[in-house]
């Protein structure tokens, strides 16, 4: 999986949506510090700065927003009326204590917008209205409000700068740190959505890969169930064939058989005739007186009569020859009596 990071685009749209609640929540702190400053103006009659320097910073604030609305530069501005308006507080209540306790509301409630930066703005203007305010009123100014003692000598002036800085680093800290675990609850976001994603990519492929393997199964399946046919297919055939060769071997070999016993009997039966035959013409050619023509008839029938001979000769040679065989247990019957067939016929 490749690394994944926040660009630009992703801090922008989910800054967009905090800065847009935050910027709610402020708008009404505003109004109530506005409408706060008109509270206080009763005790010493300060309706001009109530309003002429509450409403000032609350129209810089507002115009900035709408004018730049794109720019987080109204919160900056922010940054800045927060202590202007703790030091208007200050100086409608002739410098009571609990009114500079504003700096610290001001400076904890910028930490909305996690940006640590934000706390410059509101320090400096509150070193520089403390230090200049403190130095007025410790040389003598009327009507410059800074404490209600006479003067605030160097080092409580100095603790209370001290602080006041403490405070806004502390809420600077927090916001960095608010940011920080923000952006990375993002990027975890955007990681498991990034893996969930993954994930069912793998899921559609494995579903993908599982339907091609289910069809291979069942092309598999049909492939066995065909090849099972064939070889029951072949058994039956190779069963028939046996049962034909059986059947036509022992056809061949009753034929055979038949084919040898009249040969046989042939054989042997005409023998006896024939030797009978071969008698008379050796009778004849010694004992009787025959004319030319006879001569010739018991020539041609001496001859005939041993070529029958020798015929009956080959035909019982054979038949011995077959017995032979048919007796050897490495041939069957057809070998030893297809030359039988094929002297008779």
């Amino acid at each position: 999986m490749k690394t994944i990071s926040l660009s630009k685009e992703d801090i922008t749209k989910l800054y967009a949506d905090i800065n847009a609640k935050a910027d709610r929540i402020i708008a009404r702190l505003l109004l109530l510090m506005f409408a706060f400053g008109i509270f206080i103006a009763l005790f010493y009659e300060t309706w001009l700065v109530a309003v002429g320097v509450g409403g000032l910073c609350l129209f810089a604030y507002f115009v900035t927003k709408r004018l730049l609305p794109e720019s987080n530069l109204y919160q900056y501005v922010l940054s800045a009326i927060s202590a202007v308006f703790a030091a208007q507080y200050i100086y409608q209540m002739h410098g009571m204590a609990e009114m500079h306790f504003w700096v610290f509301i001001s400076s904890t409630a910028l930490i909305i917008y996690h940006n640590w930066k934000l706390q410059i703005p509101l320090i400096l203007i509150v070193y520089l209205h403390h230090g200049a305010f403190a130095y007025l009123q410790y040389m003598g100014y009327q009507e410059v409000y800074f404490t209600q003692l006479e003067y605030m000598d160097l080092t409580t002036f100095i603790f209370h700068a001290v602080l006041a800085t403490g405070v806004c680093l502390v809420s600077g800290i927090w916001g960095y740190n608010i940011r920080k675990r923000t952006l990375q609850d993002a990027l975890n976001i955007k990681t498991l959505s990034a893996l969930r994603k993954e994930v069912e990519d793998l899921n559609k492929d494995l579903m993908s890969v599982n339907r091609d393997v289910k069809e291979k199964n069942e092309e598999l399946r049909a492939s066995e169930e065909e090849l099972l046919a064939s070889a029951e297919e072949l058994k039956q055939i190779n069963e028939n064939l046996n049962n034909l060769v059986e059947n036509r071997t022992q056809a061949l070999i009753n034929q055979n058989k038949t084919l040898m016993q009249h040969a046989f009997i042939n054989s042997h039966k005409v023998r006896s005739p024939l030797a009978r035959i071969l008698g008379l013409v050796n009778l004849l050619g010694h004992e009787v007186n025959l004319t030319g023509n006879g001569k010739e008839v018991l020539r041609h029938l001496s001859l005939s009569a041993s070529e029958l001979d020798d015929i009956l000769k080959e035909v019982r040679i054979n038949l011995e020859e077959a017995e032979f065989k048919e007796e050897t247990p490495d041939q069957g019957p057809q070998s030893s009596q297809s030359p039988v067939g094929s002297q008779i016929f």
